[in-house]
């Protein structure tokens, strides 16, 4: 909400170049970039390492919404995300018996923040 002082710019994750240019834009205002690979439903896959890079170049925070590829399959902490999150309802617990939601760091710091 800009009334919070938060502003939202939608962009290709694919076009690193892009990314650059829109948080040079906008002055270093940029503190996180989201993302989500694969994107649901259509399973566009983006780069974790080398947007991570982008971001901590720029002194922004990544997350990085790994529902639909699940920790089995990808592990975006270790490719250099600050903030993961998933969806335990659908494919970590397979029965959607439950609604959790999980957020997971590996920085103890951040982890006090978001508390």
């Amino acid at each position: 909400s800009p009334s919070m002082g938060i502003n939202v710019d939608f962009i290709d994750f694919g076009d690193l170049n892009l990314m650059e240019r829109t948080i040079e834009e906008k002055e270093d205002k940029t503190k996180l970039l989201w993302l989500e690979t694969p994107t649901n439903p259509t399973l566009k896959i983006t780069d974790v390492r080398a947007v991570s890079e982008l971001a901590h170049r720029h002194e922004c925070l990544l997350a990085v919404d790994n529902t639909f590829c699940s920790p089995y399959f990808q592990s975006p902490l270790e490719l250099g995300a600050d903030i993961v999150v998933h969806s335990v309802t659908k494919y970590i617990n397979g029965h959607s018996d439950v609604v959790m939601g999980v957020v997971c760091v590996n920085d103890e710091e951040l982890y006090k923040k978001l508390r």
